[in-house]
């Protein structure tokens, strides 16, 4: 395995891999029950939303200007791509939500340093195949080197967080800064719940509480 690739799982301890894959676990637990409640609800036609007044205090166009949020949008739209069926990761402002929940007080810190560290393996990883920094390669070259890094256990685990975190932002309240207007709600003709969150009561205000 190439040496680039090795740095994922040797800058790992057994403990804490065991424990990434215990939070993987849960969090796919989560998610897929989240489905099976949304299933619940589905409408034969598409909910319109209106949409809340909260606005989330850094936009996406904002936040994909500076690092490491420029790669991490960018591996966001490989992993779910404008295909012309449904909203993208960048339509769901999945960057934004990921920003979000790596800030919020009550983030698991040793996930959010593997997260934010991914893109400095991933950078290392395309400099030595391509001499370029990951953001810089054609859309092909980028999807090589993903494929690439899917090849190691804890890449498969960086990219199926990523993954993890795109399906919230396509779930979520727009309170939270993704599924703007939602229009993840629309393509998954779900209705959502009421009433909606005001910016005062979403989750992170109350843990300062």
């Amino acid at each position: 395995m190439d040496d680039v690739l090795n740095q994922w799982n040797q800058s790992l301890g057994q403990a804490q891999l065991e424990r990434l894959q215990t939070n993987l676990e849960r969090r796919r637990f989560l998610h897929e029950s989240s489905k099976a409640a949304a299933g619940l609800a589905l409408l034969p036609s598409i909910t319109m939303f209106t949409a809340c007044d909260q606005t989330p205090q850094v936009s996406q166009s904002q936040i994909i200007q500076h690092e490491p949020w420029t790669s991490l949008a960018a591996v966001q739209l490989i992993l779910f791509p404008a295909d012309g069926n449904g909203p993208s990761a960048m339509d769901v402002n999945a960057t934004a939500y990921l920003k979000f929940v790596l800030d919020a007080p009550d983030i698991d810190q040793a996930d959010r340093a593997f997260i934010l560290k991914g893109i400095d393996w991933l950078n290392q990883l395309s400099q030595k195949k391509t001499k370029k920094l990951f953001i810089d390669n054609h859309e092909s070259q980028q999807n090589n080197l993903i494929a690439q890094i899917a090849n190691s256990s804890s890449g498969e685990k960086w990219l199926s967080f990523l993954l993890l975190y795109i399906f919230e932002a396509l779930l979520t309240d727009p309170a939270y800064g993704a599924n703007p207007n939602g229009i993840g709600w629309q393509w998954l003709e779900h209705k959502p719940g009421f009433p909606h969150p005001p910016t005062n009561k979403i989750y992170t205000e109350l843990l300062k509480r």
